[in-house]
């Protein structure tokens, strides 16, 4: 008797291991592969995840509980990164960066973190949209990153807010 039993709870075991792997790979929610591993049978946990497949229809962007990226109340992924190269013009308080954005990213924009009489604080800040198992659009841009200073820049130093170091401003 005992073979049998062991032999059935191998089978249980190798089977609630399958449902899980093959839930997961179909897109099925976890809480089907976490029922079938907690001594359900393959055939409930294979009912169960189809019963939970028509319940929840793709949105219109084709995704399954997914924001949608144009949403203005979707805040995004906010990260700031070192300036790549900076430029003053002619008016003498207003920064320019060459910038460049796609996919699911939003234009990157210049923020002032700080500025006093001898310094300004800036850095680049993006915006990421993704969200997984949502397609990005194929895109790439081009474009500039402008910021204006409360006073001309004169002779105070220009410091990357990421990276601590002064940078040269042509």
């Amino acid at each position: 008797m005992k073979p049998l039993v062991k032999t059935v709870a191998t089978t249980a075991v190798v089977l609630a291991g399958l449902a899980g792997c093959a839930s997961r790979s179909s897109g099925g929610s976890s809480t089907s592969a976490a029922g079938a591993g907690s001594g359900g049978s393959s055939s409930s946990s294979s009912s169960s995840s189809a019963g939970q497949t028509p319940s929840t229809p793709p949105s219109s962007t084709g995704q399954t509980g997914t924001p949608n990226p144009s949403n203005p109340s979707d805040p995004g992924t906010v990260k700031y990164v070192a300036l790549q190269g900076l430029s003053l013009q002619k008016d003498g308080v207003t920064l320019v960066t060459e910038v460049n954005w796609g996919g699911c990213y939003d234009q990157p924009t210049l923020v002032i973190k700080s500025q006093d009489a001898s310094k300004v604080v800036i850095e680049e800040k993006t915006v990421s949209h993704y969200r997984v198992g949502m397609m990005c659009p194929d895109f790439s841009r081009n474009g500039e990153a402008t910021v204006k200073l409360d006073a001309p820049l004169g002779s105070r130093q220009v410091i990357d807010g990421v990276k601590n170091v002064a940078i040269s401003v042509s």
